[in-house]
């Protein structure tokens, strides 16, 4: 399987689940993944990592030309999509840094599993990464599921 991976999930993995100083085997399964080209995202995350995490960011920034993938016309008439379905996916001052419609678009057009610690919501107003994919027709997944998906084992 290949994925497309969202800010939040890592974000939660570097921040909160696996630091790289206490998992850094997480750290180079990831990057095997990458460097296979099994697992990307749009160049949104890596601007949404840059406000959130440098750390984060400047450990993606080395690896940003296997992992980063640029998009086609298809993915940005997809985003286009998207928002004009749910126009509540992003608020709107975040609208131009925004990631999670790329993500999900980027996922649908490549046949790729989003990677998201988002959770499914029952609000109208603020629908989630998974509430779009489902209702779009596209696999998602949290990151745990990834690590089970890969049968990572971790120590």
């Amino acid at each position: 399987m290949t994925y497309c991976i969202d800010t939040s999930a890592l974000i939660a993995a570097w921040e909160e689940r696996y630091p790289i100083e206490n998992f850094p085997k997480f750290w180079k399964l990831l990057d095997v993944l990458i460097d296979r080209g099994r697992i990307t995202a749009p160049p949104e995350v890596l601007e949404e990592t840059s406000k959130k995490s440098h750390e984060l960011h400047a450990w993606l920034k080395e690896r940003e030309k296997t992992f980063i993938t640029e998009y086609d016309v298809d993915v940005l008439l997809g985003v286009r999509e998207i928002l004009a379905k749910f126009p509540k996916l992003v608020a709107a001052h975040k609208m131009a840094f925004a990631a999670d419609p790329f993500v999900i678009a980027l996922a649908r057009r490549r046949s790729l599993a989003v990677v998201t610690q988002e959770n499914l919501t029952s609000s109208v107003t603020k629908p989630s990464i998974p509430n779009v994919c489902n209702a779009i027709g596209v696999k998602w997944m949290p990151l745990l599921q990834l690590i089970r998906d890969e049968k990572w084992v971790i120590s």
